[in-house]
Parts: structure tokens; C-alpha cells; sequence
């Protein structure tokens, strides 16, 4: 039977073959790790462009999906490779305009406890004290806008905060009128005693154009019977102008 000669050569041819893959799969190793690197490092730079950006994607993200889930505030994206690999990353949703100058949900917290001891102008000393901001120094012209008494009041009417006016009602707080007829006395009376320290005076609201208003707390009528002659001995009493 004859025999071929060729299977020594085919052999030869083989083994080079197997060889040049074992090359050309180290240098495509090479390259995409490369690739992986550059990619980064593109994709950093600040001075790419977001249309480069864009077509870097193209050559790894085979398609996306956004479900967007309003209620809670985030949006998944289910992503496919180019190799096949998926992913799914979830993200929290841009805010609007309005939304971000919102005034910070702890803050009106913070302002409706300050409440019951503090008018809006102390409100207002509080916060800046504390480098806390109103909504609208989100927006890039009032990026320095601080806390005033106006600031103070309009946070506690749009969230229907009780004012400090209710509060002081509620604890039995009398205003200058029901005070000075509870004790008998004058209303110009009733604030001589207050400068004396008689009486204990409460400010529930102060404006830069008008003088502070306030209530005033006073003991039980029966404590103060004869008024008049007996002011003296009513040293701790209190009230407010």
C-alpha cells in the first residue's frame, strides 16, 4: 500500500498553527486589557466630550432599559453587554426646580420645635448660627441667602406650623389686655412692672418696622385681690410686654 509523505508536513503545519493562535490570543489579551484601561482613562478625562462618552458606550452596552419608579424616587436601568453580561443599577431621580430650592424637611422640624420658645427673628439667628440655608440659596444668585424673620414666617404658614402665638394660649398665656384686667391694674401699669421684674413677659412676634408684641402671664385673680396696694409682695409674678 503506499504511504504518504505528507502527514510529517501536516504535523509541522499543525503544531505552527496552534502556535500562531497561542500568540494572537496573548496579544488580544493584551489589547483588551489595554483597552480596559484607556477606556477609564477616557472616560475620567474631564475634556471628553459627552459625545465621545455616548459612542464609548455604543462599543460595550448592547441596550438599556429605564424603568422609572416615581413613587419611591428611583429609576432602575437594566443593562445588556455586548458579551451578553447583564446588569441592573439603580439610581435615585434627578429633582425638579422647584424641589430643590425646598426648604430641607429637618429644617421646618427644627423651626416648629424653636417655636415654643423663640419668635421668628431668634428662629432666624438660630439657623444661620447653626450654617443651616433656606431653600432658594439652592439657585446659583442667592447662593448666599440667609435666614430672616420673613424667611421664618413663611415657613410657618406654608406648612401650617402652629404659630408661637397658639402655643403660649395653650399654656394659659394671657395678652396685655386680659393681664392688666385680671390684675386690676393699668395696661401702662402692667408694663412699669414688667421693667420692675414683677411679671414675666412673653414676645410671640417682633417686626423690624413696629415694637414687639407680646402676652402676658398672671397668677390667679385670687392672688392679686387689692392690686394696687399689694404690687410689692407679688415680686415673681409674671407677665409680658
Amino acid at each position: 500500500m503506499p504511504v504518504s509523505r505528507e502527514r510529517p508536513h501536516d504535523d509541522g503545519a499543525r503544531r505552527n498553527t496552534g502556535r500562531d493562535h497561542l500568540i494572537l490570543d496573548d496579544a488580544i489579551g493584551q489589547r483588551l486589557t489595554a483597552m480596559t484601561t484607556d477606556f477609564r482613562k477616557l472616560w475620567d478625562d474631564p475634556d471628553t466630550p459627552r459625545r465621545e462618552r455616548k459612542r464609548l458606550l455604543a462599543y460595550i452596552i448592547e441596550d438599556a432599559t429605564l424603568i422609572k419608579i416615581p413613587s419611591e424616587g428611583i429609576t432602575k436601568i437594566h443593562v445588556r453587554f455586548k458579551g451578553g453580561k447583564t446588569e441592573t443599577l439603580t439610581k435615585m431621580n434627578p429633582r425638579s426646580s422647584s424641589q430643590k430650592v425646598k426648604t430641607p424637611p429637618q429644617i421646618v422640624e427644627l423651626v416648629d420645635k424653636l417655636l415654643d420658645d423663640h419668635i421668628y427673628s431668634e428662629i432666624a439667628d438660630i439657623l444661620n448660627k447653626q450654617g443651616l440655608r433656606p431653600g432658594g440659596s439652592a439657585r446659583r444668585v442667592q447662593s448666599d441667602a440667609l435666614f430672616a424673620d420673613l424667611r421664618v414666617a413663611y415657613l410657618v404658614h406654608h406648612y401650617n406650623l402652629r404659630s408661637r402665638y397658639d402655643r403660649l394660649r395653650e399654656c394659659g398665656i394671657l395678652t396685655k389686655i386680659e393681664a392688666a384686667a385680671r390684675l386690676g391694674i393699668h395696661e401702662s401699669t402692667l408694663l412699669r412692672w414688667a421693667e420692675c421684674g414683677l411679671v414675666t413677659r412673653h414676645a410671640y412676634n417682633a417686626q423690624k418696622d413696629r415694637s414687639r408684641v407680646s402676652l402676658h402671664t398672671a397668677a390667679p385673680a385670687n392672688r392679686f385681690l387689692s392690686a394696687r396696694r399689694r404690687h410689692r409682695s407679688q415680686a415673681g409674678s409674671s407677665f409680658a410686654v
